[in-house]
């Protein structure tokens, strides 16, 4: 059966592709020569134009937006805006709690669902001046089965999971930032996918009260943007107000984004997902790490150094180890859903809850044990370089609407340190992320490696 032709954006260079940025033009808001209110119609006019097509938005919150838009334009001419946010569009993945657009985690059980209350990081950034435009489209309860969205570049090519319509709003250039959710890869795989740059903080760093949680010790929230300044921006912003998660000290770091700052010594992952990478998206990746090389950055791999064969040897089982935690966090609630109305809850979500039904809790410890130990095996590794490098994805997001693969995140989602996707590499006509992983705690100094890295790759 022949493919239908592509539609969208178009053949992606990420040397050329501009996204949308905030954070440049606040001096132009304070001056008078840009005012929020004409730059969310911007972002609306972008948004009209094209998502029929990349179906990002579950729900547009336009009026409201534009009554938030004007507000902090009247902000700005009196030269007190509240925060660094303050005017920046944002959508909202459609799991966070908004106390003023549904709720619906895109599944039949929760049609019509309005919360009574925002989710700590809305809460916030409703309170720093953020336009909320609307809520993005997620797969149902954020696992499973594909959703709506498509990719920005090629519609026929899914955008990933399950933060699907964030980053397909960011890559489509509709707004500058959003808010997802991660538990294996769903702010860095479909960040990949769609060209933008994606953080999964350290975990608990990201206050995540208010957003669906389906693996407490998984779940992290995730910021998706058009520039690797928003990104930090975003996550600062929410960290500084709403902290962590209750136990956790909150994202480190300064209010504005950190100096690019060359690495010195860099470690190249393979992690389980090389044996499923593509020969063209090998390459690619070889091709720039070759690149950092020349521009005096030592790199070492796993033939270099017995702990990092180690590390690599014990990783390479992260699928299953990310299962097994996974499938037995997740059937509280999942198991009730099923119980109240098994019809509305799409097959292969849950096809992952009877997966989990099988396991003990003594194979929950013992895999609790095991993530204990590669921690202890990362952190130790992370003492020897400024950051580890990888691809995101096994290759660009692939035709057909499967959210495509995640084996590059599960070791970092179950380690839970920081990682970010840069949108470095174009394989096939489409994006191709980078990913960084940095050591717990790190975010900042992996955020001014990433803006270096990112700097150097895209001006050559």
């Amino acid at each position: 059966m022949a493919l239908e032709p592509a539609t969208g954006i178009g053949s992606y260079d990420p040397k050329s592709y501009k996204l949308l940025s905030f954070h440049d033009q606040r001096e132009k808001f304070l001056s008078g020569e840009d005012t929020p209110r004409a730059y969310l119609e911007r972002c609306l006019e972008v948004i009209d134009r094209c998502d029929e097509e990349v179906k990002a938005w579950e729900y547009r919150n336009t009026e409201p937006a534009r009554a938030m838009a004007d507000a902090s334009t009247k902000r700005y001419a009196e030269g007190r805006p509240l925060s660094p946010v303050d005017g920046m569009p944002i959508g909202l993945k459609d799991l966070i709690e908004t106390v003023d657009m549904p709720t619906e985690y895109n599944c039949e059980l929760f049609k019509g669902n309005q919360p009574i209350r925002d989710a700590i990081s809305v809460y916030y950034l409703r309170k720093g001046g953020a336009v909320l435009l609307g809520k993005t489209v997620t797969v149902t309860l954020g696992g499973g089965d594909p959703c709506k969205s498509r990719n920005p570049f090629d519609t026929r090519r899914t955008p990933g999971g399950s933060s699907a319509g964030s980053c397909a709003a960011v890559g489509a250039a509709m707004i500058p930032g959003a808010l997802g959710t991660h538990a294996r890869g769903s702010t860095i795989r479909p960040a990949s996918f769609c060209g933008v740059y994606g953080l999964k903080a350290t975990f608990g760093a990201l206050n995540r009260q208010g957003s669906y949680s389906a693996a407490h010790s998984l779940d992290h929230l995730g910021v998706m943007a058009g520039s690797i300044e928003d990104m930090w921006i975003m996550a600062r912003y929410i960290s500084e107000h709403a902290g962590g998660d209750p136990g956790h000290p909150g994202l480190y770091g300064g209010r504005m984004p950190p100096e690019p700052r060359k690495p010195a010594r860099m470690i190249v992952l393979e992690t389980a997902g090389w044996d499923a990478t593509d020969e063209a998206s090998k390459e690619e990746f070889h091709g720039m790490i070759r690149q950092l090389a020349d521009a005096g950055i030592e790199i070492y791999t796993r033939k270099d150094d017995p702990a990092i064969e180690a590390y690599e040897s014990e990783t390479h089982n992260s699928p299953e180890l990310w299962r097994q935690l996974y499938r037995f966090e997740m059937r509280w609630p999942m198991y009730q859903y099923l119980d109240y109305d098994a019809d509305k809850i799409p097959p292969r979500l849950k096809a992952g809850v009877q997966e989990g039904a099988g396991l003990t809790q003594a194979e929950y410890r013992a895999a609790l044990v095991q993530r204990a130990h590669w921690r202890n095996m990362h952190d130790e590794l992370a003492r020897r370089c400024d950051g580890m490098i990888t691809l995101s994805s096994p290759g660009p997001g692939p035709i057909g609407i499967d959210q495509g693969s995640a084996i590059f995140n599960e070791s970092s989602s179950v380690i839970g340190m920081p990682a970010i996707s840069l949108p470095l590499l174009s394989v096939e006509g489409v994006p191709l992320g980078v990913q960084l992983q940095g050591y717990s705690d790190g975010d900042e100094a992996l955020t001014a490696s990433g803006r270096w890295i990112s700097q150097y790759i895209l001006n050559r």
